[in-house]
């Protein structure tokens, strides 16, 4: 597992190592030993998303439950988003996005704890694995409107799916 540092301060892309022969391919998706290995995991989670063009986020946790998060797509592709809402970070209010899949240049990212996440499905049966060092709070649930204009996000395309709640997020602003 490599990681390479991204835009926006503290953040990460992840490269994976495949390794396939005729049975199928094995790719190490956590490794203690990596330069992530102080990391405490606390929960894991899959996400499935069957069709393209699903929108999930922008969403973080609020203290005392902010949670740094290892997010890797395994199957499908997706337009990943990452806003950093930390006001003392040199990057604050900036946002990388990158696209994350097998068969793109990141499997995953690591995104840290005062940044907001999101993406938006690019094919459909898209998977991706959530590792967080904090558990899920509902009361600390936070989002932003992913197309909140103050962002300037670039999205490839409008979602054609996505939840309620997702779709009524505040602004920046």
């Amino acid at each position: 597992m490599d990681l390479v540092p991204l835009v926006i301060n503290g953040t990460f892309g992840i490269i994976a190592e495949f390794h396939e022969d005729a049975r199928g391919s094995l790719t190490r998706v956590w490794d203690k030993k990596s330069i992530l290995g102080n990391f405490d995991l606390i929960q894991s989670s899959v996400v499935t998303n069957p069709k393209s063009k699903t929108m999930r986020g922008l969403h973080y946790q609020s203290t005392p439950f902010a949670e740094n998060k290892i997010v890797k797509c395994v199957s499908g592709r997706v337009f990943d988003v990452i806003v950093d809402l930390r006001e003392e970070s040199r990057t604050y209010r900036k946002h990388v996005a990158i696209e994350l899949g097998p068969k793109s240049d990141f499997l995953g990212v690591f995104i840290p704890s005062g940044c907001a996440h999101g993406y938006l499905t690019l094919e459909d049966n898209s998977t991706l694995i959530y590792f967080m060092d904090k558990e899920y709070s509902p009361e600390s649930s936070r989002g932003l409107f992913w197309n909140d204009p103050a962002l300037s996000i670039s999205w490839p395309s409008n979602p054609i799916l996505i939840s309620e709640r997702d779709s009524k997020w505040p602004t920046l602003d």
